[in-house]
């Protein structure tokens, strides 16, 4: 190798390199060492046939009343089909075409047999269905004029506005009731029954509707008779026709309102272009040339091509396997000939692609690759070795719980677009985005547990002392409140209900996708947004108290607030131990 090829090559690695823009890499290719720099070919047999399909056919279209030449042809059977060229086709000018040619002597006019040569054809869509012409029956109400009232149904009702549609309302009544009274008297307890008033709510049939739920011709829209007027058609049942517009007739489509059709032969042409190719290259490297887009940046040349009607066999003498792969491929085209196919013209040519193959050392390994063209592709090379390093350098950080490094590793691997690597990437940043996740998840299952372990003893504490139900229970004169106090109890798990649907909430979102680059602070993230949640919770109780709805005590509340306080330590004591990392 001289000095020009030498740096014509680093050139291309060069550019390799800056396709990747790493800053490691960056022109690598002015320190390589090259070993080889072997030339190679990809030859390309590829035989061609263009085929000519032909039919006679009988056509019909609408007669202008253009002059006509003296009929001579009437039959099928007196056209040869290729009696003419249809379309103007040069030899070796392969293409995929269609076309027609009309046969002298073979047009004469007709009277249309559809219309009788009237021109025209009554209207489909209304012609018999209606009273008049160009009218038909309304399809909306089905030429009654009405339509059922969408408010009532058809049934003229309006719905009960006392009772609401339920046939019955809630009443209050009185009624005597024995109560047993107890005094004390001359040393002894005595008990008298007593007959006193009480109120409750019965229920009746209402007296507007009389129990039916809906008053019977009350329908405002229709005025109780069930139908309403077809607004389509206006009452009349028939609406005009909009396909003749109201002339009951329409232009006959064959002859397109000329009464007369013109009858011709015609030569119809389809032109196919068959081309089937056989690669031949050396086995020990073309399945690694095969994945590159060599014929598209290879330099081509044409070493074989013959061209004529009919090609035979042992095309390519110098090579047998070359010859024979001809011989398949035209012998399969030619299979294809018929009476109403014929082969126009037949070609086959050798193609050759030029291309390279180098070795190169770097930094003490050996490293190969492809030059296409001006393209370098590299088989192996520094980069694909750091990607792959960076890959298991991932899985390893991964096994060891060190998600954001696995995913910084996974990042940079991205960035040098190593093919073939771009699955394994996904899938192992979907682990390291579910590892993340899971380590919020368990900062706010930590602050929640502690929030509600600590919070709930001092909210029962409360209620040993002070019982806001004393009032509410005296109020509403049910004595078994003061043995059986559920509100307490009920108030504390509402209070448990709000503070999981919240976390609920929190966890709902995607933490991974934050570029933080420790895993503490994914932990700390998860204590601090459940925080931010227990503060909020804090405030709400707060303006609740204030507001005189007592869901929570005032000891609770301070023993909340005393819990968000450690919890607020416990947050600044992880950031400043994260700090100290850095």
């Amino acid at each position: 190798m001289n000095e020009q090829e030498v740096k014509y090559i680093r050139d291309l690695v060069n550019a390799y390199s800056r396709t990747i823009d790493h800053e490691r890499f960056r022109d690598y290719g002015n320190d390589i060492e090259i070993t080889e720099n072997a030339a190679l070919h990809i030859d390309e047999c590829r035989g061609d046939t263009q085929l000519d399909s032909r039919d006679v056919v009988k056509h019909e279209e609408p007669y202008t009343g253009a002059p006509l030449k003296a009929l001579t042809v009437t039959a099928l059977s007196q056209v040869d089909r290729w009696m003419f060229e249809v379309g103007p086709l040069a030899k070796g000018q392969f293409q995929d075409a269609e076309g027609y040619r009309t046969v002298p002597g073979s047009e004469h006019a007709e009277v249309c047999h559809t219309c009788k040569g009237a021109g025209k054809l009554d209207c489909p869509t209304c012609t018999g269905k209606g009273s008049k012409t160009g009218w038909h029956v309304c399809p909306s109400c089905g030429g009654r004029g009405v339509r059922e009232c969408s408010m009532c149904g058809g049934s003229g009702a309006k719905r009960c506005s006392a009772c609401n549609g339920s046939g019955s309302r809630r009443v209050k009544k009185t009624r005597k009731k024995q109560v047993a009274r107890q005094y004390y008297s001359t040393g002894q307890t005595v008990t008298r029954y007593e007959y006193v008033d009480e109120t409750y709510w019965d229920s009746e049939n209402c007296p507007a509707c009389g129990g039916r739920g809906e008053i019977r011709g009350g329908c405002p829209k229709c005025g109780g008779s069930g139908n309403v007027t077809c607004i389509k058609c206006r009452g009349n049942g028939e609406v005009p026709c909009e396909t003749c517009s109201r002339t009951g007739k329409v232009v006959c489509g064959p002859c397109q309102g000329r009464t007369k059709l013109l009858h011709s032969i015609r030569i119809t042409q389809e032109l196919e272009h068959r081309s089937d190719g056989q690669i031949f290259a050396a086995d020990e490297w073309w399945s690694e040339v095969d994945k590159l887009p060599w014929r598209e940046e290879c330099p081509a040349e044409t070493v074989f091509e013959t061209l004529d009607n009919k090609l035979g066999h042992n095309l390519y003498a110098e090579r047998g396997d070359y010859s024979a792969s001809f011989d398949k491929i035209l012998d399969a085209h030619s299979s294809l000939a018929s009476d109403c196919c014929r082969i126009r013209f037949q070609r086959a040519a050798v193609t050759r692609y030029h291309l390279s193959h180098v070795r190169y050392n770097y930094s003490g390994k050996s490293y190969t690759g492809y030059i296409t063209g001006s393209t370098f592709h590299p088989v192996t090379s520094p980069i694909i070795d750091y990607a792959d390093e960076l890959i298991k350098g991932a899985e390893s950080s991964l096994k060891r719980s060190s998600a954001v490094d696995a995913r910084r590793k996974l990042k940079e691997a991205q960035s040098l677009n190593v093919e073939g690597n771009s699955r394994v990437i996904r899938d192992m940043m979907e682990k390291v985005n579910e590892h993340l996740n899971t380590i919020v998840q368990l900062g706010h299952n930590i602050v929640f547990w502690f929030v509600a372990l600590f919070a709930t003893p001092y909210v029962l504490q409360f209620y040993d002392g002070i019982n806001p139900v004393l009032p509410y229970a005296s109020f509403v004169n049910r004595p078994d409140w003061f043995a059986y106090d559920y509100l307490p109890i009920a108030q504390v798990l509402i209070f448990l209900y709000f503070f999981i649907m919240m976390k609920g909430h929190l966890l709902e979102t995607d933490y991974s996708k934050l570029d933080l680059n420790h895993t503490y602070l994914y932990f700390g993230l998860g204590v601090l947004k459940t925080l931010l949640g227990a503060v909020l919770l804090f405030v709400l109780l707060a303006a609740a108290n204030y507001l005189g709805l007592v869901i929570l005590s005032a000891i609770g509340m301070w023993a909340l607030w005393w819990v968000i306080k450690v919890v607020l330590i416990i947050v600044i004591v992880i950031i400043a131990l994260i700090s100290r990392l850095f």
